[in-house]
């Protein structure tokens, strides 16, 4: 007698291969996140390099990884089936994936931590900053965006989602 095939069960396999997705979508998007850091800069459907540093005191530390606080601060803040959505809970994070300005206001203690900083550098930028007669500063970020919505990344998900469904079907 013949051997008898059992139906596969569809919506077992469709409910294990979502929860894949999600797992594998996180992880997949925190890396590819963090590699614009390695890249200096964000890939959406195309490779957009950062600006370099005016006035570079330290030529050879790439763009914003000083401390790689900031890379490391890329994360997961809510995951279900439908929406993945990452970010940074650093506290500067926006304004360099964004860009802006931003205004410090120049108090006496932040005087006395240029004339600190002038001490020990002995650069004349901090001592001219004591000096000044301005009350504030205003600086402008240039936007080095690192995260966001991704058309290349949406398609690396795509592939492997597709990828991922052939493999279990030919495991049938």
């Amino acid at each position: 007698m013949g051997k008898i095939n059992k139906t596969p069960d569809f919506l077992k396999m469709a409910t294990t291969l979502k929860k894949d997705v999600v797992r594998y979508a996180a992880v997949a998007g925190v890396n590819f996140f963090q590699d614009s850091f390695q890249n200096q800069g964000f890939t959406d459907e195309f490779y957009e390099a950062w600006d370099k540093r005016k006035n570079d005191v330290d030529p050879g530390r790439n763009v914003l990884v000083k401390s790689s606080f900031l890379l490391n601060s890329i994360q997961v803040f809510d995951k279900n089936e439908k929406r993945i959505t990452f970010g940074s809970d650093a506290e500067h994070a926006e304004i360099h994936n964004n860009g802006g300005t931003i205004k410090i206001t120049i108090t006496k203690k932040a005087r006395r931590y240029f004339w600190l900083m002038f001490k020990v550098t002995g650069a004349t930028t901090w001592k001219a900053m004591a000096l000044t007669k301005k009350t504030s500063i205003t600086i402008t970020i240039p936007k080095r965006q690192f995260i966001g919505e991704s058309k290349t990344f949406l398609k690396e998900l795509d592939t492997w989602i597709i990828t991922e469904i052939l493999k279990r079907f030919k495991n049938l």
